[in-house]
């Protein structure tokens, strides 16, 4: 099976968004609001910095307590949609479980012009129609290697497993404009994925997708993210498939690099008032 590099895609993203950016002579602001002290949201927040600088842009990082009160992050979100110097706003997600109660209403005050997750209710619900503005970069990250591969994805037969906002919700409306045939599943298991030629396996456990039922010639987006044997694993069982037939955009070096391209795009846009 063919390993898709995500990050290579990704370098080759950014190269040409900084190219892009000196021409335009503009230096895109990305504002990411982070709540707490969560190892693994520190971890993501310090990837994308290092993509804005690599795109020649700025970051501002809103670095907020664990016990800040909702009408206070709704005032910082409010200043920083005033701030004609801020491009794009970033909540760095999940939240503390204090505020996870009131994540739609946060996301919702985003102004969806600076919006580059594609989280706020407006941009999700503009996906439905002809013109979305910015859609999430998990889900555009899957479509981009999917156009990449596999050209015109009319008539293919889509699987998606799993249920989340920013992957399989906008990937089940993206693939229905495309005219593939959609299936839906909570979790995996092996006999769904019987003549499908596109596979998306947010849910699952680690490796529980192996060779059985993979039709030769498929592609295969592994969304899911396991600590397993004290190593770093998603949910499709690589070594496994290696002799097969098809396309695989692994867990580690797949979606995560690729998402994060994915935001430089968007940030990109908003700074261009695209």
């Amino acid at each position: 099976m063919q390993i898709i590099s995500g990050k290579t895609i990704a370098d080759e993203i950014k190269v040409k968004l900084k190219e892009s950016n000196g021409a335009a002579g503009i230096s895109p602001c990305l504002a990411i609001i982070n709540i707490g002290d969560n190892k693994e949201n520190l971890l993501y927040i310090g990837l994308k910095k290092t993509a804005v600088d690599a795109i020649g842009g700025q970051s501002r990082i809103i670095n907020l307590a664990e016990d800040t009160q909702p009408e206070q992050l709704l005032e910082i979100i409010q200043d920083l949609n005033r701030d004609a110097g801020v491009d794009g706003i970033l909540l760095q997600l999940p939240l503390s479980p204090a505020l996870e109660a009131y994540r739609e209403e946060f996301l919702q005050a985003i102004v969806s012009h600076k919006d580059v997750d594609g989280f706020s209710p407006l941009n999700r619900g503009l996906l439905m129609g002809a013109e979305p503005a910015f859609i999430s970069c998990a889900a555009m990250a899957c479509m981009d290697v999917c156009h990449k591969y596999l050209k015109s994805l009319e008539g293919k037969k889509v699987l998606l497993v799993g249920n989340s906002f920013d992957v399989i919700q906008p990937l089940a409306l993206m693939f229905i404009k495309e005219a593939c045939e959609v299936n839906i599943i909570p979790r995996y298991y092996p006999a769904a994925m019987q003549d499908i030629d596109i596979a998306v396996v947010e849910h699952g456990a680690p490796l529980v997708v192996k060779k059985q039922g993979i039709k030769p010639g498929a592609l295969l987006i592994d969304a899911g993210f396991h600590w397993h044997q004290e190593k770093v694993c998603g949910n499709v069982d690589r070594d496994e498939l290696a002799d097969a037939e098809g396309y695989l955009l692994p867990v580690p070096g797949g979606m995560g690099p690729l998402l994060i391209a994915q935001l430089m795009e968007n940030l990109c846009k908003a700074a261009r008032k695209e």
